[in-house]
């Protein structure tokens, strides 16, 4: 049966409080959403370049003026995609019961923390005195260790692991994120070396002749 839009997003805010329990429903009653997943990433993904710029000048270490916006984007969209095909690579081999769509439903409903508490503390930075920025720090800390308990509840609960072996599945994939990422630099880097070669034949030939 299919879900209405309601009980979709009931789900997701269900998960964030209950996650064994949310996360079971997501993944084996198919209670979760593909659509709602993307548009937090993409949230995510475009706070994380506002927090660049608009962080109060108290918390700010960043150099505005050498600020990339489309790499900014672009690189924590990456690091998404990059975990989730890790995760499900890895877990594939050692029996894990969750799919693709299951481990990137539970990394970007999890972000859902990070983006509560990244708008509260870029938006408060710019209000609060260097002797306040501890109380900002402590409630980022806080997000973030919550966001870990989701994204390893999650896990936990969709591959069917242990709390032991969701955390080896997890030290298992970002091992294998890096090494897909050094694959990845390493190919490109000698793409564009071909290329660079290839363009410096031609234009040789082309004033040979």
């Amino acid at each position: 049966m299919k879900l209405a839009k309601n009980d979709k997003l009931k789900y997701w805010g269900y998960a964030l409080v209950h996650p064994f329990d949310g996360f079971f429903e997501i993944r084996f009653r198919n209670h979760g959403s593909m659509l709602i997943a993307t548009l937090l990433l993409i949230a995510y993904a475009v706070l994380n370049c506002l927090k660049f710029q608009y962080t109060g000048f108290v918390m700010n270490m960043n150099n505005i003026e050498e600020m990339d916006a489309l790499s900014l984007f672009v690189s924590v969209i990456s690091v998404v995609v990059l975990f989730t095909v890790s995760n499900w690579t890895v877990t594939t081999l050692f029996n894990g019961k969750g799919k693709m769509k299951d481990i990137f439903i539970v990394l970007c409903y999890s972000l859902t923390v990070l983006i509560i508490g990244d708008a509260i503390v870029t938006f408060a930075s710019n209000f609060v005195a260097t002797e306040e920025v501890m109380i900002l720090t402590s409630i980022q800390m806080i997000c973030y260790v919550y966001f870990a308990f989701l994204v390893v509840a999650g896990l936990t609960t969709i591959h069917e692991y242990g709390f032991g072996g969701s955390i080896m599945s997890i030290i298992m994939s970002v091992a294998a994120a890096a090494i897909i990422l050094f694959i990845g630099i390493l190919v490109f880097t000698m793409l564009e070396r071909m290329i660079s070669f290839f363009s410096s034949v031609a234009e040789e030939l082309m004033r040979r002749l």
